[in-house]
């Protein structure tokens, strides 16, 4: 049986088998849901910003023009997994993959006060060899990598509900994308590569780290720049949401009942 589209949102596609892993209490979520999720988040951080730009950022075409600033970026895990396992430094595409990944993610100039928070979901297949990423039904594990970029620095931390299990993917993950802020920023030519392992809520079971890491990115995502209060927050949100597994199957619930709205105004 064809597996039914349910939703296309700004090209987050959504089927019936990945309704069905939202649905249950007990599923690994899988690409599609994430990159569901991150775009919604991505909407409502774009919808909140444009509240606050100034008419100044209007164009001449009476259009809005999106300034460098403070915006948040969600990335499709699927623009990770390309970066990570099909753009080597050696290939003959990578100097203007890089440069178009640079301009569309909207990164901070050398010299400029601009800073951008980018959400960055990853699996451990991120950290694998591409022979081994080629294999069929690999991943176990999702985590968030949360990077704060501005002039002064460039900072990761990363938020693992099963605290470790991710930490080799990430640190390569992070070490790819600053390549790309490297383009337009000589001032972190040469900068070390820093990723904080932060305190996080943990999950209880083997199946909910997809859920956690979508819960980290909407809970930060409300917070000011900066990390400073990130665990005591995050901690607290999951404790007035009842608890950690209850967080996880609310989150579940209102991330599927969000698809089936969407898909119902179409």
């Amino acid at each position: 049986m064809a597996d039914r589209l349910i939703l296309d949102f700004d090209d987050a596609l959504v089927h019936a088998s990945d309704l069905a892993l939202l649905d249950s209490d007990v599923a690994w979520l899988n690409d599609a849901c994430i990159n569901f999720q991150m775009t919604r988040l991505q909407h409502r951080a774009s919808a909140k910003g444009a509240k606050k730009r100034p008419r100044e950022s209007e164009g001449g075409d009476g259009s809005c023009h999106r300034p460098p600033g403070e915006d948040d970026l969600f990335l499709d895990p699927s623009v990770v997994s390309f970066l990570m396992h099909q753009l080597p430094p050696d290939d003959e595409d990578y100097d203007h993959e890089i440069a178009n990944l640079n301009r569309g993610w909207n990164l901070p100039r050398s010299q400029s006060k601009d800073r951008r928070r980018i959400f960055i979901p990853v699996s451990d297949q991120f950290g694998a060899s591409r022979s081994a990423f080629s294999r069929p039904g690999g991943g176990n594990h999702w985590s968030m990598l949360l990077w704060e970029v501005s002039r002064e620095e460039v900072s990761f931390g990363h938020f693992d509900s099963s605290s470790g299990l991710n930490r080799e993917a990430a640190v390569a993950v992070a070490r790819k994308v600053v390549d790309v802020l490297r383009v337009s920023n000589s001032d972190h030519d040469g900068c070390r590569v820093r990723v904080v392992e932060r305190k996080t809520p943990q999950q209880g079971n083997g199946h909910d780290c997809g859920v956690f890491a979508l819960g980290v990115a909407e809970i930060l995502a409300a917070m000011p720049f900066g990390m400073e209060k990130a665990e005591e927050e995050l901690q607290k949100q999951y404790d007035e949401r009842g608890g950690q597994g209850e967080f996880a199957i609310r989150l579940r619930r209102r991330i599927g009942d969000d698809i089936r709205r969407l898909a119902a105004s179409k």
